[in-house]
């Protein structure tokens, strides 16, 4: 059965793969060398969002008690990836916009400038402020499972566990 013990302990995955998401991305604007692979452009594509969009997320979704609060975590995450896109753009060269020789040659990196890399900081600080407000919301997820008295219990456990968030 999906308990609440579990959807915290999946909620706290998701956490751990959110704020590694986060350091990865410090890390490239800090010049750190990090495969792009490691901060995806997409918001399904992320640890966090593999559980906000997978099983357990959907399930919080559909109780009335949790949906406004998961929709406002759904904005949050998604501005988190649209400010990562425009850091992206910094470091990487978007995949439409490669030429047959970066895509023979180069792995998709490009160096950029000292105005870019000051406008990377910006968008940086503002992913920072970002995510504070999604781990707050988040914080605020924790406390109404805690104190819920809805239906979780009866859920087979099986069907809502997503496996291996937290490496991603």
């Amino acid at each position: 059965m999906l308990t609440k013990a579990a959807v915290l302990q999946e909620l706290n995955h998701a956490k751990i793969a959110h704020t590694r998401w986060i350091k990865r991305a410090e890390h490239l604007i800090s010049g750190l060398p990090v495969d792009k692979e490691f901060i995806p452009l997409e918001a399904t594509g992320c640890g966090f969002g593999k559980w906000l969009y997978g099983s357990v997320g959907e399930k919080l979704r559909l109780e009335n008690e949790f949906q406004e609060l998961i929709e406002e975590i759904e904005q949050y995450h998604d501005d988190l990836h649209d400010i990562y896109a425009e850091i992206y753009k910094i470091y990487f060269v978007l995949p439409k916009e490669r030429s047959l020789w970066q895509k023979v040659i180069t792995f998709n990196s490009k160096e950029p400038t000292e105005k870019e890399k000051s406008k990377a900081k910006t968008y940086f600080a503002s992913l920072q402020h970002t995510s504070e407000e999604l781990l707050m919301h988040l914080k605020r997820l924790e406390v109404k499972v805690r104190v819920s008295h809805n239906t979780l219990n009866r859920i087979p456990l099986d069907s809502f566990c997503d496996k291996g968030i937290a490496e991603r």
